[in-house]
């Protein structure tokens, strides 16, 4: 069984052989290129990373996402490099009044449909797909879709953090008026994305997302969520579920109140957690069910905040064990970590868990 039909059936809960692995979620240059047997990562980026992932025996491939140069990265207090990006610039929107006048500005959906080149973005989509599968060989390609999802700015670096939601409570309905630019956006982006599905059988299914909460939960309340934001979202996404097309949305943090309301408007699965007792836990997920009636879609979920990082080689292969025990047996799974692998997690952590997992 090759990668590819182990992963496809897998999601599509049909009985395979063990569950299937996905690579592409690791910011650890130096330990890519020796899992390659490359001498120098950056001389061939992408192939390495595809090369690292085949030997380490995964199915498929997320993203991929890449490792950021080392004058990219920032470190922690202890000097180590982390797995987040150097941000030079500073807001440009810092108040709620700024908000909303940009809000005011921003074109209506006529214009936004009017401006978007269509042709060309079925013809990137198509090129994506095909040099990703290439790429991937026997494993299944899942490209980093997510930015395709309406937008919501958490770390863009346009808006101020706390001007932006502010805006949202002081000026819902001027406000309003750029979720639905956002959602114009995404709807004719996926118009795109399913008519080049259905013309050329490319893979049912899309990985999309946007961070709406943080390690406590919704960074607005679900109410306002309900208001400004899911409603663009379901309006943007009809298009893939009339192509059929499964949804697996990505949301890092503690998306726990929120999970109900995605499943609603057509969510297929999810990928990125941040489990705590109170959080949003592997196994209350597992037990949810679909608009279809299905069990959900999951990429994940070995903790790369509470395991991989810290934990010993054996914890990790709990962790692994964890995982299959919650959602296997029912289908569904994509055995991957939680979020990126960043820098500081042991290599022979990472080794552990591609290990035991096959």
């Amino acid at each position: 069984m090759t990668g590819i039909e182990r992963t496809l059936k897998a999601l599509s809960f049909e009985v395979v052989d063990r569950s299937p692995m996905a690579g592409g979620l690791l910011q650890n240059a130096e330990f890519l290129a020796h899992k390659a047997g490359r001498a120098d990562f950056w001389s061939a980026a992408r192939d390495t990373v595809f090369e690292a992932f085949r030997r380490l025996g995964c199915d498929a491939i997320l993203g991929p996402v890449m490792p950021k140069r080392p004058e990219e990265t920032t470190v922690d207090s202890s000097g180590k490099a982390t797995s987040f990006r150097q941000v030079s610039a500073r807001p440009q929107l810092t108040t709620p009044e700024q908000v909303a006048a940009y809000a005011d500005s921003v074109p209506g959906p006529e214009q936004v449909r009017e401006d978007f080149d269509a042709p060309q973005a079925v013809e990137d989509y198509a090129a994506m797909m095909a040099a990703g599968q290439a790429d991937a060989g026997d494993m299944l390609y899942i490209p980093h879709c997510l930015g395709y999802a309406p937008f919501f700015p958490t770390s863009d670096g346009h808006f101020a953090y706390e001007a932006f939601l502010m805006a949202c409570a002081l000026y819902p309905g001027r406000v309003s008026r750029l979720f639905v630019n956002w959602g114009e956006q995404a709807r004719v982006r996926f118009e795109t994305v399913a008519q080049t599905t259905l013309e050329q059988d490319l893979l049912r299914l899309i990985w999309i997302g946007q961070d709406l909460c943080d390690a406590k939960g919704p960074v607005m309340s679900p109410a306002a969520f309900r208001r400004l934001y899911f409603p663009i979202l379901e309006y943007a996404v009809e298009p893939l579920k009339q192509a059929d097309i499964r949804i697996v949305w990505h949301a890092d943090a503690n998306y726990r109140e929120l999970v109900p309301d995605l499943l609603a408007l057509g969510v297929d699965g999810f990928q990125g957690l941040y489990e705590t007792q109170d959080g949003t836990r592997l196994e209350d997920l597992a037990r949810v069910r679909t608009t279809r009636g299905a069990p959900p879609i999951i990429f994940g979920s070995v903790s790369t905040v509470w395991v991989l990082p810290s934990g010993t080689s054996e914890d990790v292969r709990r962790e692994v064990a964890r995982c299959v025990d919650a959602v296997g047996s029912q289908g569904g799974l994509l055995l991957a970590p939680s979020s990126s692998i960043g820098p500081e997690v042991p290599p022979e952590n990472i080794e552990a868990m591609y290990e035991y997992a096959r």
